[in-house]
């Protein structure tokens, strides 16, 4: 962020920055001093994910909010989550929403909404948090990992229909760092899809705003989602209204009625404090998602004639993350660490090279195993000031040269 000014009011004696497009009034004094870190530099270190800030932007709100559900003594499922749940699907273009405890039980819970269970498989692609895969093991099915597309970074349609068997009773496409997946071209197999959308909040292609498009998609609330809780969260989508009532069966110990359980299920619930706080940053998302990719099309343009690799880009990306490859990886992180950018590697080790999936026996992933030796992520967050970007590209650029 830049600040371009710093305004009194006559009457409030409150500050109020101008940050990439939208004014911040300053509810505190710890919110003022790191928002007016950046006027004349920064005062302290660069963050790659700064959820701090995104707090101290919305505090008065946040807090607020938090007080308002203590207050009212109601803690489980309560009008915070039922709202949340509703206006979140709203923006996803869906109908129905199921909050529960994390984006890994909201994979496996629409998993076995739809009926994936023991001796079924699973598509998942080869790059990707553990979570995903994982979520398929806890539906009780097989994980068969799909290789990538080498453009794109996600899931190869072309390979998914190789992988496909009489046993294949879902595929789990994931937008990864917030890229849509090719879900027109792995919906022509004709098996449902559970969209793994914990990293797409607001991403969107020409067929829609991802989390519409399969049977059920799962979100992740994460901190460091672009829209996250504080602590964990998930949500399931979805316009089937069956999928969504055996959701929220399966959240809630199998129970319609309390102390009585027609099926066995679990106990992941949003939380509703956290269905409070996400309310509010949900009424900022699009402006966040456009601040990142404004941060992202500015290293798309600093990169171009670098000998970096970047993603392909299939839609809208909300710019959850901005990944570049090198196989001079290493040697880079170091160079952009000693001049005090920080840098994270999104994914270090390809998921059928793991050792919790041994057992599954998978299939060799080249172009995924490549790549994980190749990725590293570049600071990207709404706060981001412009200085921090040039240093970021100034410092890629001096490595290089």
């Amino acid at each position: 962020m830049v600040l371009v000014g710093l305004v009194f009011p006559y009457q409030l004696q409150l500050p109020i920055a101008y940050s990439r497009g939208f004014w911040v009034r300053c509810e505190n004094t710890r919110q003022w001093e790191i928002l007016s870190s950046n006027l004349h530099g920064p005062k302290r270190n660069m963050e790659f994910n700064d959820v701090l800030l995104r707090y101290e932007a919305l505090s008065g709100e946040v807090d607020e909010a938090i007080r308002l559900v203590l207050h009212a003594g109601r803690y489980i499922l309560g009008p915070s989550v039922r709202a949340f749940e509703q206006e979140f699907a709203k923006y996803c273009g869906a109908s129905e929403g199921v909050g529960v405890g994390s984006g890994t039980d909201a994979l496996s819970i629409a998993l076995r909404a739809l009926g994936v269970g023991k001796g079924d498989e699973v598509l998942v692609p080869a790059v990707s948090a553990a979570a995903s895969a994982m979520a398929v093991v806890l539906a009780g099915a097989k994980p068969v990992f799909v290789d990538i597309s080498a453009e794109d970074f996600n899931m190869d349609p072309g390979q998914a229909g190789e992988r496909v068997t009489g046993r294949t009773r879902a595929v789990v496409p994931v937008h990864l760092y917030g890229m849509p997946a090719q879900l027109e071209k792995i919906a022509q197999f004709g098996i449902p899809i559970v969209e793994d959308a914990a990293q797409a909040h607001g991403s969107k292609s020409h067929w829609g705003i991802c989390g519409s498009f399969g049977a059920a998609s799962a979100f992740s609330f994460y901190p460091t989602k672009n829209s996250g809780a504080y602590g964990d969260g998930g949500l399931i989508v979805t316009s089937n209204p069956e999928v969504a009532a055996r959701s929220r069966l399966l959240r809630n110990y199998g129970q319609q009625e309390n102390y009585c359980s027609d099926t066995l299920g679990q106990n992941s619930r949003l939380d509703e404090l956290h269905a409070a706080v996400l309310r509010i940053q949900l009424r900022m998302l699009e402006e966040w998602n456009r601040s990142r990719q404004k941060v992202a099309a500015r290293y798309r343009a600093a990169f171009r004639e670098l000998p970096l690799g970047v993603q392909a880009e299939t839609g809208a990306s909300n710019g959850h993350l901005f990944v570049v490859t090198t196989p001079e990886r290493d040697a880079l992180r170091l160079h952009l660490a000693s001049r005090g950018v920080p840098t994270a590697i999104h994914y270090p080790v390809s998921l059928n090279r793991q050792k919790a999936f041994r057992e599954f026996d998978p299939k060799p992933c080249p172009k995924a195993e490549l790549l994980c030796s190749r990725v590293l992520s570049l600071p990207i967050h709404p706060y981001l000031p412009d200085n921090e970007v040039n240093r970021v590209i100034e410092s890629v650029h001096s490595f290089f040269n």
